[in-house]
């Protein structure tokens, strides 16, 4: 019984320092959690799709709940997005629709008050490229979505498949602008 007493105050005390902020708060102390409280993550969740330059990109999202971010040191739900792109062939170029939740290249961030959301984008696999993603709704059913990704820019060390080639022969996993239909 003592010991139950012991461990009930000991989970409660941890709980407890733990404060709880909805998805649009950015000022965050270190161990808050940032909680999707009014539920705006569920509507982008699922298969969204469409057609860039003769090329088809799939997304997937998926709502995350409790997720620790170790640079920000929070608590987070957060979406992730998955995704595949095919040529005007049908032949996959990009896909990493079955890699693990954890290992999703694409990891959210931030709601905004307008109801736009927030993504980072980190592949390993591209020598580390990377960006930001904001997605938003074009439409009042909730069933259109601007796409739109801004590349950071990229070191490319020695290493690197891709290094001294032109832009147009380096690889280009992620449209910059694309109005996806959901799926």
């Amino acid at each position: 019984m003592k010991n139950l007493f012991l461990m009930t105050t000991f989970f409660i005390g941890v709980f407890c320092k733990s404060q709880t902020y909805p998805l649009t708060e950015t000022e965050l102390p270190e161990n808050s959690y940032r909680k999707d409280i009014n539920n705006e993550l569920p509507v982008f969740e699922g298969n969204w799709k469409g057609i860039w330059n003769g090329k088809t990109f799939l997304i997937n999202f998926k709502k995350m709940t409790n997720q620790y971010n170790n640079v920000l040191k929070i608590y987070n739900d957060q979406l992730v997005g998955k995704f595949q792109v095919k040529d005007s062939s049908g032949n996959i170029l990009f896909d990493n629709l079955t890699i693990s939740d954890s290992e999703a290249k694409i990891k959210g961030g931030k709601m905004y008050s307008n109801g736009a959301y927030l993504l980072t984008y980190l592949d390993p696999d591209l020598c580390l490229k990377s960006g930001f993603i904001k997605i938003s709704f074009t439409n009042s059913a909730k069933t259109e979505m601007k796409f739109k990704f801004m590349e950071g820019s990229q070191l490319l060390d020695s290493e690197c498949f891709y290094r001294g080639k032109p832009a147009d022969q380096r690889p280009e996993p992620l449209p910059k602008e694309i109005i996806l239909t959901k799926q």
